[in-house]
């Protein structure tokens, strides 16, 4: 069986071929460096949004942090119950969860662990001094790892 070369292969001069490539190297050259630049530019800029947003996630998660710690130790050192009103501690502590999905898998990790000793223990607040160091030593692990986040970005 005799095998045909496509039509294309055929009627293409190989002479001709190299002769246009060296014509057009420097158009060639251009053309794929164009290509490549455009190619990191937008890899770029979409690292430059991801660490932006971790960034800004990150501050506002250790200011509810700086907020629920303070809540904690009104409720606790004080027996304040209007500083230290553990239902305003809520807010902080699904603001931190929320926000923390935003970080790195630690960070996210830890926020969900500060929601989770939260929600068993936020009654026993001002009550129990484990309850206090609880919370407190999840506050600092959770404060860690957002920082973490923070110094690991690009």
């Amino acid at each position: 069986m005799i095998k045909l070369k496509p039509i294309w292969f055929r009627k293409v001069n190989f002479a001709w071929f190299v002769a246009q490539l060296k014509t057009n190297m420097v158009a060639l050259i251009s053309l794929v460096t164009a290509i490549s630049g455009i190619t990191y530019n937008t890899w770029r800029d979409h690292q430059n949004e991801v660490n932006d947003n971790m960034r800004n996630a990150a501050f506002v998660v250790l200011s509810d942090l700086g907020e629920l710690q303070t809540i904690i130790n009104y409720a606790h050192f004080e027996q304040d119950n209007v500083k230290g009103n553990p239902i305003e501690g809520w807010k902080h502590v699904i603001m931190i969860r929320d926000l923390s999905r935003l970080l790195k898998s630690n960070a996210n990790i830890e926020g969900d662990k500060l929601y989770k000793d939260w929600q068993k223990n936020w009654e026993k607040l001002g009550e129990d001094n484990k309850t206090e160091l609880l919370i407190s030593t999840q506050i600092t692990n959770t404060r860690q790892a957002v920082l973490s986040t923070i110094d690991s970005l690009d």
